[in-house]
């Protein structure tokens, strides 16, 4: 356990940025199963109006530095990917 005040402020500060962090990626994960299960589903209008709401909730991820940038973007290409393959 840290002894100095200034030790003790950085673990108070450092656990509850780490509960917000938490929260923040199981909303991503989350929003993830729920397009793909749009996906697999073949529900094509539904999984792009969803795509949206995951493509703002990652990227705000990414501006918040959850998440990698260039993971964001993977994931935002994998999903565009998936839902053009069941659109055709």
């Amino acid at each position: 356990m840290p002894q100095h005040k200034s030790a003790k402020k950085r673990l108070r500060q450092s656990e509850s940025r780490n509960a917000v962090n938490k929260s923040v990626k199981s909303n991503v994960s989350t929003q993830l199963k729920a397009i793909d299960k749009l996906i697999k589903d073949k529900k094509v209008d539904e999984s792009m109006a969803k795509l949206k709401q995951v493509m703002s909730i990652l990227h705000k991820s990414t501006k918040k530095k959850i998440m990698h940038l260039n993971k964001a973007s993977r994931t935002i290409s994998k999903l565009q990917k998936d839902i053009s393959a069941i659109s055709k």
